[in-house]
């Protein structure tokens, strides 16, 4: 069975990400995780040109959490998971970086592919911060990025 990662951002075109499954995935083969990153630490703006060692993610750190962006997220996964009603479903939350952090827990899991969103902040940008981080730095997995408006 593939494990299947998909990082949402609570942005709309995060529920691309749901339609495509649903085409290219029948439920009996594949397992699927819904992934939200909150945190205070910054958006990667300039990615790396050559892949980086991933720091790990600190559960039991001491972070001042938003308890309200947490809530969101929260709800945001369980909307996501209940579209899914067939396939096997896991929704997990993180702080952190999203891009390290979506890498970091890829590698741990040990995930087949990362299905996701772009999300550039203009049309002369082909990817977004994060969509390009995850590219550059997650050689090891099959990444796919979901271009908008089709």
């Amino acid at each position: 069975m593939k494990k299947i990662l998909l990082p949402i951002d609570g942005s709309p075109r995060s529920l691309r990400t749901i339609q495509t499954v649903k085409q290219i995935y029948s439920p009996d083969e594949v397992e699927i995780t819904i992934l939200s990153v909150i945190g205070s630490a910054p958006r990667i703006e300039e990615p790396a040109d050559e892949p980086v060692e991933h720091p790990p993610v600190d559960e039991d750190a001491e972070e001042v959490a938003d308890p309200q962006a947490e809530e969101n997220a929260r709800l945001l996964m369980d909307s996501f998971a209940r579209m899914l009603p067939e396939y096997k479903v896991e929704i997990v939350m993180r702080r952190g970086s999203p891009g390290p952090t979506i890498v970091h827990f890829a590698e741990e899991g040990k995930f087949d592919s990362i299905l996701m969103t772009r999300s550039s902040r203009g049309p002369m940008q082909k990817l977004g911060s994060v969509a390009t981080y995850i590219v550059r730095n997650a050689s090891f997995i099959t990444t796919t990025v979901l271009r908008e408006g089709l």
